[in-house]
């Protein structure tokens, strides 16, 4: 069996600097996963049209990528390093209005909505040095140790939320009493309609920050048995400053009805627009996993871990010689299958609930190479 692969694990994206290794090699790293629990992707942004089947408590949308590349050597990793993530959080009152608000397909006459609504995500690029560690435990178990600090230069941020209560009147109006807080450093602060830029200042937003990862990796030489604990952003923030900002409250006084008859609100006419200097502690990610060879066969266990949610894996890894192997497993959180091909210098994978991705509401891409010298 070819040694770990140093490379991102599960849904979150997880690195475990533990799985460096010692050798020397160029590296380069890729994993990239968005899904949700109510709509097909393309259209969780726009109307959300076609099959849409929420669940009953909280639903929440995913977006995890990262991407690392750079030289390794006696343990140490020095590398570019690219993150994007996000999680929206929302129950299912508020996925109930925003389709039928946005397919306007009427709203259910006599009910109220009760809104909850959350999303929180960040965009930065930065570099990270890393080191992994091997202990000798005696007879047969091995644990490797790693630690990981990344710089962080800010690209975006999003924070939002969303709170409050909707009465419908009929199947086209309702009364609202609902309270809108929105941080975006892509805000249009040129835009009236967007934001009112205090005293017509117009200030450029920026970030910096940092991140703490660490894991570990406990072997048995003999029976290949593995089990893995990961935490990224074990300590994390990004200080941001001159952050566009928008308070608004929604209510009957603001009502309007577009050409069809359906209920509008202008949100300018109770609008607060300010710039912010944010803190922004990023979430601990964790991920757990063990292994069990039976043979040419490797049975895998693993769950990613954020905010209250997990996110289970169960798998099965073929080793088809030293060299090659493919692995096969599946997501209990999204349903998603995913299907990978791994060399000792490389490895593709994909991952999928519907082959249909005008339909899928959950899919992923993981790659990189490892390349010795």
């Amino acid at each position: 069996m070819f040694p770990l692969l140093g490379h991102t694990e599960g849904l979150l994206a997880v690195d475990n600097p533990a799985k460096n290794g010692q050798g020397n090699k160029v590296y380069a790293a890729l994993e990239a996963f968005e899904g949700n629990d109510q709509v097909a992707m393309r259209q969780y942004g726009s109307d959300w049209q076609g099959s849409y089947s929420p669940r009953h408590g909280t639903n929440i949308g995913l977006l995890s990528a990262r991407t690392e590349a750079g030289v390794q050597w006696q343990g140490y990793r020095l590398g570019a390093l690219y993150r994007a993530e996000a999680l929206v959080e929302a129950n299912r009152d508020t996925s109930d209005l925003v389709r039928q608000y946005n397919n306007s397909s009427g709203y259910d006459v006599g009910r109220t909505y009760q809104l909850d609504y959350q999303i929180k995500g960040f965009e930065a690029d930065g570099a990270r040095l890393s080191k992994s560690f091997q202990l000798n435990l005696g007879g047969q178990w091995q644990m490797d140790l790693g630690v990981g600090l990344s710089y962080l230069r800010g690209k975006r941020i999003k924070l939002e939320t969303a709170s409050g209560q909707v009465v419908t009147l009929n199947s086209k109006d309702f009364n609202a009493g609902v309270h809108l807080n929105d941080s975006d450093s892509q805000m249009n602060i040129t835009d009236l309609a967007s934001f009112n830029a205090p005293f017509g200042r117009l200030a450029a937003p920026s970030g910096d920050g940092y991140a703490v990862d660490a894991g570990v990796v406990l072997r048995h030489r003999e029976s290949g048995v593995s089990i893995e604990l990961a935490v990224a952003d074990l300590a994390g923030r990004i200080n941001w400053k001159n952050l566009p900002n928008n308070v608004t409250d929604y209510s009957n006084a603001t009502k309007y009805y577009d050409a069809d008859g359906y209920v509008q609100f202008n949100p300018t006419a109770t609008r607060t627009s300010s710039y912010q200097d944010v803190s922004q502690n990023l979430d601990p990610k964790l991920w757990l996993a063990a292994s069990y060879p039976i043979g040419d066969f490797e049975v895998q266990g693993a769950a990613s871990y954020t905010r209250g949610y997990w996110f289970p894996q169960a798998g099965i890894k073929y080793h088809i010689n030293p060299r090659w192997a493919v692995n096969a497993d599946f997501d209990f959180r999204f349903n998603t299958f995913g299907l990978s091909l791994q060399h000792q210098w490389f490895y593709l994978g994909l991952r999928m609930d519907n082959t249909n991705m005008d339909t899928a509401r959950a899919y992923g891409l993981n790659g990189g190479i490892n390349i010795p010298f």
